[in-house]
């Protein structure tokens, strides 16, 4: 994917999975001139649109309620406790059972501590100097996006960068962009203090997944589970140490053995193997009760097959008169 330091060719994918090959150039000092001039178009526009200036968004979330006292209280405090367990992993001395839980409290800290960021920074992204800055951003993307046998510009303008911002490629191509310019790290999850540690200690993969000892996916609880976060179980031991995909079978969170009864794109329905067929109910003496509707079902479904069977019997039995 690297060529050098000023120049990367990135091998990604479209929308329908073709591969797409483009060239990544460092931006020279032109480029940072001519996003300038973008920058300086689209501050103008959003300022006559009536975008707010950074400096008046938070009179403005404070006037909605959006960012209020409490809030402030609640960023201050998620800064404090992050800082603190950050450096409990990096002091040691506890035990590993106790460093874990707090790398796990560190997880879901950041984690709300983005939820609650969120709108905040929404809004600074439609402030007119965060629309000057996404403009200025793109139009550095179009200029160092090359076709690699030309070397030419993928995108003749704006427009044509817009039409095709959203794909796979164009999108990995930005991000790695944005690596050039502002030094970001591709790793930076990894080496967040509690990512490091769970690697460390083989309590997640490479990829950051929860493992066990054995090295199977497992969720946060320990529960066996697999590529798409599915609860499932193995028959056997062998089965289990082999991961056997023959002995492997689908679970509830409770261990409890699950089936698909019916499934699309949009939702799928499991039920509990024990589930699947209701068991009758008894009567005081402990005897089954055929359900009346159960016994209509059954003589229907006797019918059927009785009039079907008289109907196969009846085409063999009939002769054709020439």
């Amino acid at each position: 994917m690297t060529d050098n330091k000023k120049e990367r060719v990135i091998e990604g994918v479209d929308k329908d999975g073709n591969a797409v090959s483009t060239l990544l150039r460092q931006p020279t000092a032109q480029d940072y001139r001519d996003s300038q001039v973008q920058y300086n178009e689209t501050f103008r526009k959003a300022l006559d649109s009536g975008a707010l200036l950074r400096q008046k968004l938070t009179d403005y979330m404070t006037d909605q309620g959006i960012w209020d006292e409490e809030k402030q209280k609640e960023n201050d405090r998620f800064v404090q406790e992050i800082g603190d367990k950050e450096k409990a992993l990096k002091a040691g001395g506890i035990r590993l059972s106790e460093a874990k839980q707090v790398a796990l409290d560190l997880r879901n800290l950041r984690a709300e501590f983005r939820t609650l960021l969120a709108e905040k920074n929404a809004l600074d992204t439609n402030s007119a100097e965060g629309q000057a800055d996404n403009a200025r951003f793109t139009e550095l993307v179009r200029l160092c996006l090359l076709d690699p046998n030309t070397k030419s510009p993928r995108f003749a303008d704006q427009q044509a960068y817009d039409a095709q911002a959203d794909e796979p490629w164009v999108i990995e191509a930005a991000s790695e962009l944005a690596g050039m310019i502002y030094g970001l790290d591709p790793d930076y999850d990894k080496n967040l203090e509690e990512n490091k540690f769970l690697k460390e200690f083989n309590f997640v993969d490479d990829e950051l997944r929860f493992i066990n000892d054995e090295g199977h996916l497992v969720d946060m609880d320990g529960r066996l589970i697999n590529e798409d976060g599915r609860f499932i179980a193995y028959r056997t031991e062998e089965g289990k140490a082999k991961q056997d995909a023959e002995e492997l079978y689908f679970v509830d969170r409770d261990g409890e053995e699950v089936i698909l009864i019916s499934g699309d794109d949009d939702e799928e329905e499991w039920v509990k193997i024990s589930l699947k067929e209701r068991k009758p109910f008894l009567d005081d003496e402990d005897k089954p009760i055929v359900s009346s509707v159960k016994d209509e079902e059954k003589s229907t479904e006797k019918a059927a097959s009785s009039e079907k069977t008289t109907t196969t019997r009846k085409r063999k039995t009939t002769k054709t008169t020439n």
